[in-house]
């Protein structure tokens, strides 16, 4: 399977035609060992039609055997019927490079005696005689393992062919190799020769080779995963382990296929990007990876990667030819890993008297490198891979032993001492679970895991080890990876306690699994215990809050926040501020305190608490407080108009939440990603997160998911609003499914991230003349408490002078929108200025006063330009064509009226420069302004962008002594 490389590809198909067009073109392709050169060549030729391909290779064994590539060469080229075989030569120099076997007493012309002139000269001659009628591509590979007398013959080849559709390509591993004849890198690094250079795949890329249907198979085999979708699945399946051997509860496969897919694509994105780091992209060793190891194993940065055998075997044959101090040297840097200071490297080998000589040997086989500060690595992670598993267990131990005792972390030192163990031992064991206690309270809860993961197996007792599991499951869990979480909690484990039925619940609740969440809690809190009751009431106000049951939720919240112990991670004025029952007690800096600020409309506050919010919830290691927090901020930086952070920040956090299979978390980011992109006009992809929030929110019965699925769309104009009844409507505090808008059941409460949608379902029943509708619906805005901020009230005023203008009482409507006007601009809130502006200029438009609407209609225009709030551009653009003021092209073209008098300005045939001078502008925002044209129109040269203006004909001018 070939993935990537579509650059490369390009460019060798690229020659490959212009050779065909008659004239030899010469290429060269370089690379490390593996990086997929003949693949690249293979994949640009084959297949070609017309083409004959002549490929040979050097081979590190005949490397001193003279003209041994060359002899190669005309072989194939007799096999081909593309000339004259070796034993079919005939006349002048081309006989005179290949000796018979007799000339020297039997025995091949030894490699300095042979003529490379000659066999270049015959290689021509071959070249000029082939009967081929297409393009003729010659290939050597490996150009580095040829003899000198072939590679010498080469350089003449390529000197002096000059007629024919040739293509002549060389492929080595570094053009800068002393093996290869001076006059040969000159040929191949000349103007007229293409260079490619290969790199290492992408991790994209590397996604995608693991999809091979050979590398599945071959994971098959090994009992690993077929597909990343089993994997997926299976670990979805094994969400819930009793301990008592009770088989996992089964998940409904169809209904969770597209989620286990995305889930699935984003655990292998992980994996493929821990994989890059690992082999640098390179494909030989990607694949024996790929083939042999589980996603889990990739993705899970607490597993070690192995080294292939493909770079292990080069490796260790290079290491065994080192002397022994240099073996111990390297052997000393895998095991402290890498990046470590000369002097404690030589002191934890051992008898190297001569640490700077050992480490030239090293550098100098290619098994390290040097630093500055003399520091000393591996040159590439495999090397280290490779040198730490070519350690024996013995040799190992008492290198890890030696610097445990060397180590200046206490982390580190026990690292080392838990490797170099050989048996249980309980005393480390507990000294690994107490540094990993102190972990865990600076926020490391995947560090704290793997020193817990350690301690497991270093323990004796069957009882012990489960308790330390469980404490492993839940560090994962609190520091975010579901997936992972869901991985260990598959393993059996007879943990009896009751804390382990809250970290599996725990793990259920993030999952999407609120059914087994909700039992698996409520058994945890029958027989709770101080030190986890807090966390347990947390979970379970969360639960309800899902589910929808708000003053459940409140209920545990505040049972949660009165425990005498505080839970470490719980949040309990967090879920109190979401389900709108926030009160005194709120820490500074949380949620809690942004919602209120969100409540009151203090976006810019809230934005302001929101990021401190993240930043504290990174530090202590808690993505799904942080993933709700970056939500809450795509909320404010909407009310803010910064449509490009929001869209952003949410769809940053919803992509994080996949990988993370953080599920519970999804109906919110989707629905948070819905009104920014909305308002920057890419509805498709605002429709398509409104539909997965739908679609998710429905398969877990997420019921505070399904309400903003709702909003959402709403907010777009596809779905009826949803209602939702005021505190107190309904006894048990669940939401209606009732949707009528007058009659005031909806009610906007703290914790949406999708903004109201009634403005604009008031907006569109005007705009169908559904008069009557629409007076009651914003009689029903404003009985619900629309107030609150300037920002809501300007919204309230310049809805209620839309409903005037449309009854026709023009003085009093365009009275209401100068007070928006004032209100939005005394509140900081553009946007809705904005929309003042433009529905006051299509009022005075439609009164017959245009030089004042245009004047309104452009000042609006410029604040959603600035905004990028493109839906609006247009709407202002035709508002001012249909007021005879506006060049009909700005409309049609979708440009501003800058745009458009740069674009009129290129089209003439006018310098950068020259525009500057004409429109009194930089030349950078020439520049800039020329960009934004070429992505509007679809172009990408000035030649279409006058051929797109000449299809409009000339711009329309502002007519002469328009009144205002």
């Amino acid at each position: 399977m070939f993935v990537g490389r579509t650059a490369e590809l390009a460019s060798l198909r690229a020659e490959l035609c212009a050779a065909g067009g008659g004239s030899v073109r010469r290429a060269v392709v370089e690379g490390p060992e593996g990086i997929g050169k003949t693949a690249l060549i293979r994949h640009a030729l084959d297949g070609e039609a017309g083409v004959r391909v002549l490929a040979v290779s050097g081979e590190e064994s005949e490397r001193e055997l003279g003209l041994g590539v060359v002899r190669q060469l005309m072989d194939e080229a007799a096999l081909l019927g593309l000339g004259l075989g070796t034993d079919e030569r005939a006349g002048g120099g081309s006989a005179a490079a290949f000796p018979q076997d007799g000339a020297r007493g039997g025995g091949i012309r030894a490699a300095d005696e042979v003529d490379s002139c000659a066999a270049g000269q015959a290689v021509c001659e071959l070249v000029a005689r082939s009967p081929v009628p297409g393009t003729l591509a010659v290939v050597v590979d490996d150009a580095q393992w040829a003899d000198r007398a072939s590679l010498g013959a080469l350089s003449y080849v390529l000197r002096h062919v000059r007629a024919g559709r040739v293509l002549l390509l060389v492929a080595c591993r570094d053009l800068a190799d002393p093996w290869l004849p001076d006059g040969l890198r000159r040929q191949l690094a000349g103007d007229g020769t293409l260079l490619i250079t290969l790199g290492g795949l992408s991790a994209g890329d590397l996604a995608e080779l693991a999809a091979d249907p050979a590398l599945t198979a071959a994971r098959r085999e090994r009992g690993t995963y077929g597909s990343p979708a089993d994997a997926a699945r299976e670990a979805l399946a094994a969400l819930r382990s009793d301990g008592a051997g009770e088989a996992p509860a089964a998940l409904q496969p169809d209904a969770l296929r597209s989620d286990v897919l995305r889930w699935d694509a984003s655990r292998w994105g992980a994996a493929a990007r821990r994989l890059r780091e690992h082999t640098l992209g390179n494909p030989l060793h990607a694949r024996a990876l790929l083939a042999v190891l589980a996603p889990a194993a990739l993705a899970d940065p607490g597993v070690r990667l192995p080294a292939p055998e493909t770079y292990r075997r080069p490796f260790a044959r290079r290491l065994h030819a080192c002397a022994p101090a240099t073996r111990r040297l390297v052997a000393a840097c895998a095991v402290l890993g890498g990046s470590c200071p000369l002097h404690l490297a030589a002191a934890v080998a051992t008898g190297i008297d001569e640490p700077l000589n050992t480490l030239e040997e090293a550098v100098t086989a290619g098994l390290l490198r040097e630093l500055p500060g003399r520091l000393i690595d591996f040159p590439e992670p495999l090397a280290r891979a490779a040198a730490y598993d070519g350690i024996g267990a013995g040799a190992r131990a008492r290198l890890h032993l030696a610097a445990a005792r060397l180590a200046d972390d206490d982390g580190a030192a026990l690292r080392h001492r838990a490797a170099a163990a050989d048996g249980p031992d309980e005393a480390l064991a507990e000294e690994l679970a107490r540094f990993a206690a102190k972990a865990a309270q600076h926020g490391l809860w995947q560090e704290a895991a793997a020193h817990l993961e350690l301690a497991a197996g270093l323990t004796q007792s069957p009882a012990r080890r489960d308790e330390l599991r469980t404490a492993v499951l839940e560090h994962v869990l609190i520091g975010g990876d579901v997936i992972r979480a869901a991985e260990l909690a598959a393993v059996r484990n007879a943990d009896p306690r009751p804390v382990r039925r809250y970290v599996l619940g725990r793990l259920a609740l993030a999952a999407g699994r609120f059914d087994e969440a909700s039992e698996l809690l409520a058994e945890a809190w029958r027989h709770a215990e101080p030190g986890f009751a807090a966390d347990v009431a947390e979970q379970l106000s969360w639960l309800r809050l899902v589910a929808g049951n708000r003053a459940e939720a409140a209920n545990w919240a505040r049972l949660s926040a009165g425990q005498p112990i505080a839970g470490p991670v719980a949040r309990p004025y967090d879920v109190l501020a979401l389900g709108g029952a926030s009160g005194a007690g709120a820490p500074p800096g949380s949620l809690a305190e942004a919602v209120a600020h969100l409540e009151r409309d203090e976006v810019g506050q809230a934005c302001a608490v929101l990021k401190r919010a993240v930043t504290a919830a990174e530090a202590a290691g808690l993505p799904h407080h942080r993933l709700l927090a970056t939500a809450l901020l795509s909320v404010a930086e909407h009310g803010l108009a910064r449509w490009d952070e929001a869209v952003a920040h949410a769809e940053a956090a919803l992509a994080e939440a996949y990988a993370l299979g953080q599920r519970w978390l999804l109906p919110w980011l989707e629905a948070a990603c819905v009104a920014p992109l909305a308002a920057r006009g890419d509805r498709e992809r605002a429709l398509a997160h409104a539909t997965a929030a739908g679609v998710a929110a429905r398969r877990m019965r997420h019921a505070a998911g399904e309400h903003q699925a709702d909003l959402a769309m709403a907010l777009l104009g596809a779905g009826d609003l949803p209602a939702r009844p005021g505190a107190g409507a309904l006894p048990d505090g669940r939401w209606s499914g009732a949707s009528d808008l007058a009659d005031g059941r909806f009610c906007a409460v703290t914790g949406d991230v999708v903004p109201d949608p009634r403005p604009a379902r008031i907006e569109a029943l005007v705009a169908d003349g559904r008069l009557e509708e629409a007076e009651r619906a914003l009689a029903a805005y404003e009985r619900a408490g629309a107030g609150g901020g300037r920002r809501r009230e300007a919204e309230r005023v310049r809805l209620e002078g839309l409903l005037l203008a449309a009854r026709n009482v023009p003085s009093r409507a365009e009275e209401a929108f100068g007070r928006a006007l004032e209100l939005a601009g005394a509140g900081g809130c553009p946007l809705e200025e904005a929309r003042a502006l433009l529905d006051l200029g299509r009022l005075l438009r439609r009164t017959g006063r245009r030089r004042a609407a245009a004047e309104r209609l452009g000042a609006a225009r410029a604040i959603f330009d600035r905004l990028g709030a493109r839906p609006l551009v247009e709407r202002c653009a035709q508002e001012l064509e249909a007021c005879g003021l506006e060049p009909p092209a700005t409309v049609r073209l979708g440009l501003t009226p800058q745009e458009l008098s740069t674009a009129t300005l290129v089209a003439g045939g006018l310098t950068n420069r020259q525009i500057a001078r004409e429109l009194l502008i930089s030349v950078k925002t020439v520049e800039y302004h020329i960009g934004k044209i070429y992505t509007k129109l679809g172009i990408g040269s000035r030649v279409a962008l006058a051929a797109k203006l000449a299809a409009y004909g000339p711009e329309v001018s502002f007519p002469e002594g328009e009144a205002g």
